[in-house]
């Protein structure tokens, strides 16, 4: 299945609807602190961020509604699906990262991944798991950053 999508436009759309989003949820993210010390404020960066994204946004659309300037992208389904099916399990593994911790994660989703991509040597996938469960400890007991754990055994 092939359909043809005009980049400049759809980038436009996306990229403008993400930045509005994003400005609207900024102020219930990132707070101001209580007392005003005459340093910049932590908004100035991603909201500098945004706005510019916003602007760029807007001249994409324009480019593509006014200067008919567009850049045509054939998307085959069949040479794009094995990325899509990639990025989707590497969206489960982060909705498995939040809700059933980093280490069962890893365990489960990294498997599947070194499955997909072809890999059969077992060795790679006792590597990779103990590697995950390195990197949580890691981050434990080295950086003192506490990653999602194990449910009923802390993090």
């Amino acid at each position: 299945m092939k359909f043809k999508i005009k980049t400049n436009l759809w980038s436009g759309i996306i990229m403008g609807l993400f930045s509005i989003a994003m400005l609207i949820a900024m102020p219930g993210q990132v707070r101001l602190p209580m007392f005003d010390s005459g340093a910049p404020s932590p908004r100035i960066i991603p909201g500098t961020c945004l706005v510019g994204t916003l602007v760029c946004s807007a001249a994409l659309i324009i480019q593509s509604l006014v200067f008919k300037k567009e850049k045509i992208f054939e998307f085959d389904w069949k040479k794009e699906k094995p990325c899509i099916v990639f990025i989707l399990l590497l969206c489960a593994y982060v909705a498995l990262t939040i809700n059933i911790g980093f280490i069962p994660a890893v365990v489960i989703i990294f498997p599947i991944i070194l499955f997909y991509c072809g890999e059969r040597k077992p060795f790679i996938y006792l590597f990779t798991v103990a590697a995950g469960v390195g990197i949580f400890f890691l981050f434990k007991y080295v950086f003192h950053v506490s990653l999602p754990g194990i449910p009923g055994l802390g993090g």
